[in-house]
């Protein structure tokens, strides 16, 4: 559930979903007073530790060894970029498109600048959250399985999340209305079914199938741009696919968890995500005329929707079960500990992808995104001892190297249509 969670947030920040922003980005930089010069060796002094070659240069050394090298070399670079309702840190010529400065600071050829060191943060935590999120999620759902009940309280604790966050002034409160919510209404739906189908997924199949099935998104994202957006592809696009299904068709026939609920609910995920970032796409674009309608402010109000839409749905299938574990020697407590982790990680790790979202190109969102899946897998196997035969590796390896090929092969056709765009302007 989370990639296509991701996904749509990267609709949302690339402006192609809902255009997250005001749509107005003003841009200013300040260039310190040293020149950025390249590091150059100089010849060894003689000259006290820590000496000044006046303007131009600094001596560090002993007696017996010394370096010069330029000031131009310590520079700081700084930026303002206005990102939305927030000013950011960004760092120019880097493939994102922002094309602004950053603060940072290059000594002895290595640059490191506080944007690299935000998106290196923020990529860990996805990560991290998302490995974790998926074992605990699974053992909850092994010991307590209720997967309506369960998803519904993922959804509730990210809207109290969201709600404490605009009360304590801590995120920018979005301006609400009656023809939001109307424009919110089927993206929330659409984005209930698909968690709710995905929490029933993950209860009846390992979490090595069901990431391997959730693969073929692009597959099914592909068919609903094409039927319902009368968006094609090139035809690399669309051979890229074809590893994607061979890759899931492997898994599905040699998967020994293989359940029917669980590849129909997973592939049903997949389709009800896609419809979600097809009705958002097309009832979503006048918010970027609003600045408090970011990203993070447009998912959580489909959070909160969504809570509302799945509540009755889910206690009419599982009413108010007890906390009781269906494994033995496990308290109440236990069990409640679990729900309450896996929900709050739930949200935290579509907090996390927002960070990454923020700063990095679509092509290197959706590589990491395939680096993120194959940990996904590697993890789940190793903490719950899945049994994988060789054909379950040959499937996985295709349908994840199937979705890095598609998504590069795709990178290549939206630089093939921008740049014939510019040239026909």
């Amino acid at each position: 559930m989370h990639t296509a969670n991701l996904a749509f947030v990267s609709g949302l920040l690339q402006g192609q979903l809902c255009g997250g922003g005001s749509g107005r980005t003003a841009s200013a930089e300040a260039v310190s007073g040293h020149r950025s010069l390249p590091l150059a060796a100089r010849p060894l002094s003689a000259a006290p530790f820590g000496t000044f070659g006046g303007a131009s240069s600094i001596t560090l050394g002993t007696r017996r060894a010394r370096l010069t090298f330029p000031t131009g070399a310590l520079r700081l670079r700084q930026g303002v970029e206005g990102a939305r309702s927030s000013s950011e840190w960004r760092e120019g010529g880097d493939g994102s498109g922002s094309g602004a400065a950053t603060t940072g600071i290059r000594v002895l050829g290595l640059s490191i600048s506080k944007r690299r060191l935000k998106v290196g943060f923020w990529f860990f935590m996805w990560y991290f959250y998302n490995v974790v999120f998926n074992i605990v999620n699974k053992k909850t759902l092994n010991m307590w399985s209720y997967p309506w009940i369960l998803s519904t309280i993922q959804l509730g604790t990210g809207a109290l999340y969201v709600s404490a966050l605009w009360l304590a002034g801590l995120r920018k409160r979005p301006q609400v209305d009656r023809k939001l919510v109307r424009s919110l209404l089927l993206p929330s739906l659409f984005h209930t079914i698909g968690h709710a189908t995905s929490c029933l997924s993950f209860s009846t199949v390992a979490i090595s199938f069901t990431h391997t099935v959730k693969s073929a998104e692009p597959v099914v994202g592909a068919i609903g741009a094409a039927l319902f957006l009368k968006e094609f592809y090139s035809l690399t696009v669309y051979l890229a696919m074809i590893p994607i299904i061979v890759g899931v068709a492997l898994s599905s026939v040699s998967e020994l968890t293989f359940t029917m609920s669980g590849f129909l609910n997973a592939m049903a995920s997949n389709f009800a995500f896609v419809a979600r970032n097809v009705t958002s796409k097309v009832s979503l674009g006048d918010t970027k005329k609003d600045p408090s309608l970011t990203a993070f402010n447009i998912y959580g109000l489909i959070t909160i929707i969504s809570f509302f839409i799945e509540l009755p749905v889910a206690l009419c299938f599982e009413r108010i079960p007890p906390l009781a574990s269906r494994l033995a020697g496990i308290a109440p407590v236990t069990v409640f500990s679990y729900i309450a982790v896996a929900s709050l990680l739930y949200h935290l790790y579509n907090e996390a992808s927002y960070g990454v979202l923020e700063d990095v190109s679509p092509l290197t969102f959706s590589v990491g995104n395939v680096v993120k899946r194959l940990a996904i897998i590697l993890s789940s196997v190793i903490a719950f001892g899945t049994v994988m035969r060789a054909m379950n590796w040959a499937g996985v390896a295709l349908a994840v190297g199937g979705t890095l090929i598609y998504s590069y092969a795709k990178h290549l056709d939206q630089r093939r249509l921008l740049k014939a765009k510019r040239s026909s302007q």
